[in-house]
């Protein structure tokens, strides 16, 4: 058996095993015949589902599954967003109400290049998930375009650490780069 195969068939029985304990906590019926029918309903399902679940890199068509992260990283990574999420919340709860909101809406650019697919996917999620900030766009090369309600968090974006934090997530060695030159601060507040 080849080394892909190998790990095309370790992600057939995780995801398997995953549906298959899924499907006893929410049946809670341990009979025979209903693990029997959990069971079989888990692996046709990984068996139908697997093949949607394989990302490929476009320019190294290297092959990625889309589970394929370590999941201890990945709690670890998801407390680190709660708390961001938390701060980035409490900034703009603060610009709003404040008397004169002192917006300074901004479009910042920064070039962090992953290997694996839906890293950028999560990068790209994270980013939205966080208040004050969207991602507008992200390019085949890396290139990421994110609209940031105020300087600070327009800083905070071009600090670096989440894409970061996504690479060490997925054990990328990707090098961020911010853009400055791109930046974009004549964005009107308002819409007449």
């Amino acid at each position: 058996m080849s080394r892909g195969q190998t790990k095309k068939l370790s992600h057939f029985l995780g995801l398997a095993i995953g549906l298959f304990a899924i499907w006893i906590l929410l049946s809670g019926k341990f009979e025979i015949k209903f693990l029997l029918i959990g069971l079989f309903s888990s692996l046709a399902i990984s068996f139908i589902c697997l093949p949607f679940l394989i990302i490929k890199n476009t320019e190294t068509e290297k092959e990625f599954f889309v589970f394929g992260v370590n999941y201890l990283k990945f709690f670890a990574y998801s407390l680190w967003l709660f708390g961001e999420i938390f701060k980035a919340s409490l900034d703009v709860t603060r610009e709003i109400f404040k008397r004169k909101i002192n917006c300074e809406p901004r479009i910042v650019y920064f070039s962090m290049p992953f290997e694996n697919p839906m890293a950028s996917v999560v990068l790209a999620n994270s980013i939205i998930l966080t208040p004050g900030t969207i991602t507008l766009d992200c390019t085949k090369d890396g290139i990421f375009e994110v609209h940031a309600l105020s300087k600070s968090a327009a800083y905070d974006m071009l600090t670096g650490k989440m894409p970061q934090k996504v690479a060490d997530l997925f054990g990328e060695a990707s090098e961020f780069k911010a853009l400055p030159e791109r930046e974009v601060t004549n964005i009107p507040k308002e819409a007449n």
